[in-house]
């Protein structure tokens, strides 16, 4: 049977969105196929720029860095819940509402949130989250906390979860995926851009 891969990765270019006060993208050719035989660029971009996986060292100081973190739960069966939200907040009666459809689903370790508009979670829904020992989350907005905060990052970092921010679901409906999200080996950095897809049967 033939796979279908989902690409759900936001691509990196100097006119993408940015978190505020991130750096720019910046994108340079250094040579060229015409003068110097072959293509090479150099590019600029913040550690959480596009798609991207934060290590506990983005929150916490003594934190593992993104080199250092556990790659099995970035690999494996993914729950993609649709949210339908109209705001900017997840909460976990939000996350319930939709999971509850899927409840009977067994040996599934991500999660992954579809709200559509950038939303952030709240401390009910990162609660939701351990409870139900999902040990990877992603979403398709650029922090799970609200602006200036970082109190969800910390619950969820500081029980050994997974963050995947930035994710693009625009064109993913519910369901069950296999998920594979693996973050550049940055040495010693707090965070690094992935190229996160979904796999299903065609």
């Amino acid at each position: 049977m033939h796979k279908k891969i989902i690409d759900i990765s936001v691509g990196i270019s100097p006119d993408m969105l940015i978190y505020p006060g991130d750096p720019k993208p910046q994108i340079e050719t250094i040579s060229s196929i015409g003068t110097d035989g072959a293509k090479v660029s150099s590019i600029s971009f913040g550690s959480h720029t596009g798609t991207h996986i934060d290590a506990p060292s983005h929150i916490f100081e003594d934190g593992v860095t993104i080199d250092r973190i556990q790659l099995d739960g970035l690999v494996g069966k993914a729950l993609v819940l649709d949210l339908l939200i109209k705001k900017n907040v997840v909460t976990g009666n939000d996350i319930e509402a939709s999971y509850r459809y899927f409840a009977n689903v067994s040996d599934i370790s991500i999660l992954l949130l579809k709200s559509g508009n950038f939303a952030y979670l709240d401390r009910s829904a990162a609660d939701w989250i351990i409870e139900h020992g999902f040990i990877t989350v992603g979403i398709d907005g650029m922090s799970v906390d609200a602006p200036s905060r970082t109190s969800v990052h910390k619950l969820l970092l500081g029980n050994d979860i997974n963050i995947v921010e930035y994710l693009n679901l625009c064109a993913v409906g519910e369901g069950v995926y296999d998920f594979i999200c693996l973050p550049l080996k940055i040495i010693g950095c707090d965070g690094a851009p992935a190229r996160a897809v979904l796999i299903v049967d065609r």
